[in-house]
């Protein structure tokens, strides 16, 4: 079981404005009002509506830019990216908000109709299992792409006043971009421009439809990146695919309650991984919620979810889902892209780790110890620390050389079958975790740290019949609980 340590890191609170790394654009002139607003922009995935008719293992795009269209017909607002190559995994969206950019106040005010963003390439990787056990067929695993798109929201309104501080939660629906035959579990096509693929809402969380603190518009959770500055007022975190994240505590200490590594290690500095969850504020800023060390210096993870059940006690496969790059001397570099599939091959593995950021950890011989490849099971989200890394070959996968495997957080959809307290029964998940008439029990977390909700304010919120999408821990189908839920969307 992974050690436990909590440290408090006394840090003042301070407020600060966190600007965009790729600076202020000049914006058009179209808003159409008097004077300018703040507006942050995140982004989310719409799953597919349970039972899906496939396993999407990634759901990787590549972003150029965001525009907002004025009703008035003038020229668009530019909404520069939190990264110049700014890539994403829409799996990973299903549950979580990713930041993708903001503009502090320098959006004309006005109404808007339109929010258009600029796609480079996208690849989904998919699997089948016509059977119904668990894991993927052999030798199902695939790839399908699709180019350069702008895709447009099929509804959108919104009118900024001047001065207002606010957000816009821009959410790609990943069931109606994809063509899948029903009898073959095949992805044919891709279509990112397709109808209602993109929409876009104001954020305006209330009591009611999310856990977020008053000021609080969205959940931007597990930002897992090398620390590049700590100070006594602020943690910032840069990822590798996506920008980096200034945070600030919202209390005069921090707890570290979920050190995987040494408790020496477990401060926060510079140079080390980390994963932070954030709250966005209305002005922009973030508010540190948790903060997570991973390893104690900068170095190469690869984090995935497994797709087929390991034949070989010191091989598996894992299809990417994060990159984590060491800051100097990667040896990954740009030789893996989210989606490739990796073969990984344990050498003097140390014994298997639980990144639980404090969540309930089910025994089982997981995630108490072991390091043989057989206990890892489809549908675990794990991260590997690489040391050696070959990349992929024609159709040979990359391939690496691991001697860490930590568990980590799958993100999945399916639909409520009840909510008895304090957790949830759910069913209809991927066919790749087993017959859709599974039953999945998960808890729910209501002390320190809580489960957080989009959607709905809390577990007496959730609905029967309806869809959620969970960020948890998954132990596997046998155990009770299944899952250990950090987040729960309906």
């Amino acid at each position: 079981m992974i050690r436990k340590n909590t440290l408090h890191l006394l840090l003042l609170l301070a407020a600060f404005s966190l600007t965009s790394c790729s600076g202020i654009p000049k914006t058009g002139g179209g808003g159409g009002g008097n004077g300018t607003a703040t507006v942050s922009f995140t982004i989310a995935a719409v799953p597919f509506t349970p039972p899906p008719g496939t396993s999407i293992l990634s759901f990787a795009v590549t972003l150029s830019g965001v525009q907002l269209t004025p009703a008035s017909g003038g020229a668009a607002v530019a909404i520069p990216l939190n990264a110049t190559t700014y890539v994403v995994d829409l799996t990973r969206l299903q549950s979580d908000s990713a930041f993708l950019g903001q503009v502090l106040a320098k959006i004309p005010a006005g109404t808007y109709n339109a929010v258009t963003v600029g796609v480079t390439s996208a690849v989904v990787t998919y699997c089948t299992d016509l059977g119904g056990a668990v894991g993927c067929d052999t030798g199902s695993v695939a790839q399908i792409t699709a180019g350069l798109s702008t895709p447009t929201t099929s509804s959108f309104s919104a009118t900024f006043s001047n001065g207002q501080e606010t957000g816009v939660q821009i959410q790609f629906n990943i069931g109606k971009a994809l063509t899948v035959n029903a009898n073959t579990q095949v992805v044919s096509a891709v279509n990112l421009a397709a109808t209602n693929v993109l929409t876009a809402s104001v954020l305006a969380p209330t009591s009611t439809t999310s856990s977020l603190a008053t000021g609080q518009l969205d959940f931007v959770e597990d930002v897992t990146g090398v620390v590049t500055a700590v100070s006594a007022t602020a943690v910032t975190v840069q990822t590798s695919t996506h920008g980096s994240i200034t945070a600030v505590p919202s209390a005069s200490s921090l707890d570290v309650t979920n050190c995987v590594t040494t408790s020496a290690a477990c401060a926060p500095a510079v140079g080390q991984l980390a994963s932070i969850d954030t709250a966005l504020n209305s002005a922009g800023t973030f508010a540190l919620l948790e903060y997570d060390p991973i390893a104690p210096t900068s170095s190469d993870w690869i984090e995935g979810i497994v797709p087929t059940t390991p034949s070989s006690s010191t091989q598996f496969q894992i299809v990417t889902n994060d990159i984590f790059l060491a800051s100097a001397g990667s040896l990954i570099g740009t030789n893996l892209s989210l989606g490739a599939p990796v073969q990984v091959t344990l050498t003097n593995v140390k014994p298997f780790l639980v990144d639980s950021k404090g969540f309930l950890v089910v025994a089982t011989p997981f995630t108490s110890g072991a390091t043989d490849a057989t206990d890892i099971i489809p549908g675990q989200t794990v991260a590997v620390h690489v040391t050696k890394f070959t990349p992929k070959n024609g159709n040979v996968p990359a391939a690496a050389t691991v001697d860490t495997v930590v568990l980590r957080f799958t993100r999945v959809a399916g639909s409520i079958t009840s909510v008895p307290g304090p957790t949830l029964n759910i069913q209809s998940f991927p066919p790749f975790f087993g017959p859709a008439a599974n039953i999945y029990e998960v808890q729910l977390n209501t002390a320190s740290p809580s489960t957080n909700y989009d959607g709905v304010s809390g577990a007496a919120g959730l609905t029967v019949g309806n869809p959620a999408s969970i960020r948890a821990l998954y132990f596997g189908s046998t155990f009770v609980p299944a899952l250990s839920a950090a987040k729960v969307r309906q």
